[in-house]
């Protein structure tokens, strides 16, 4: 996929607010990302996309010198407003510099020859590279092929809240979410190289539920709690959540999951 050759992410944030939430000392992990857009040419469905992937994968375990994890993204609870395309496809690695290695050894080895012109007769994809910070680790069981979902919302501080108030936050919202029993990542994705410069929020905060159950049990206990005044109060004006199928189509030593 020509579409995924990237230049090397530079990890340039500086915000305070990046501090572990249980550690006001430390950072939190982070990761790099690369997200594509993509609509399907006309003629063509997912399972053409989903052969590509397959080739893409092969190689990949063949020629990818850093743990590289993907996962495709398909609308579930979505407007067509807000998810103006087919689907998406994101991908994991440690950090920048892996990133940038997974993705010379993609152009350096043949791979965005070879099967780069498979995917862009198929496909029309945009792409751009994000930072994404772990605000809560996933206690969720992965395997490669798996299926789980994704809520996705925009967020901005609200007025008076900076990146400073992100950890105590973090460690006010976690306590809580460790009371329901929530089991799924919490990420906050901020924008880098290549997203739109429109782009009017903070950054985007993603969370993972292994089942529709799950997602609607979380529902439930926000209302319950909301009616009994226990949820922690926020410092984040955040729009409404999209859901979205996620299926795993390579998992290497984690590097970032759900």
């Amino acid at each position: 996929m020509n579409k995924i050759k990237i230049a090397l992410l530079s990890l340039l944030i500086s915000f305070a607010g990046l501090i572990a939430a249980d550690d006001h000392n430390q950072y939190p992990p982070t990761f790099s990302m690369e997200g594509l857009q993509c609509n399907l040419a006309e003629g063509k469905d997912m399972d053409d996309a989903m052969k590509v992937i397959a080739k893409w994968k092969d190689y990949g375990d063949e020629n990818f010198s850093a743990p590289y994890n993907a996962w495709i993204l398909t609308a579930v609870y979505a407007s067509k407003s807000d998810f103006p395309f087919d689907f998406a496809f994101t991908g994991y690695a440690f950090n920048g510099t892996d990133m940038g290695k997974v993705n010379d050894d993609w152009v350096n080895g043949g791979g965005a020859e070879k099967i780069g012109s498979q995917w862009e007769a198929i496909t029309d994809c945009s792409q751009s590279l994000f930072t994404v910070v772990q605000a809560r680790q996933s206690q969720m069981n992965f395997e490669e092929g798996s299926n789980s979902l994704m809520a996705i919302q925009t967020c901005s501080f609200r007025e008076g809240k900076t990146g400073n108030d992100l950890a105590a936050s973090d460690a006010e919202w976690n306590a809580w979410l460790d009371g329901l029993e929530y089991n799924g990542g919490v990420y906050r994705w901020w924008p880098g190289p290549g997203s739109p410069t429109s782009f009017e929020g903070d950054f985007y905060l993603a969370m993972g539920f292994e089942s529709h159950e799950a997602f609607g049990k979380y529902r439930d206990d926000r209302m319950n709690s909301a009616r009994a005044g226990t949820m922690p109060e926020g410092i984040l004006n955040c729009d409404m959540p999209r859901i979205y199928s996620a299926t795993n189509v390579r998992l290497d030593n984690n590097p970032s999951s759900e």
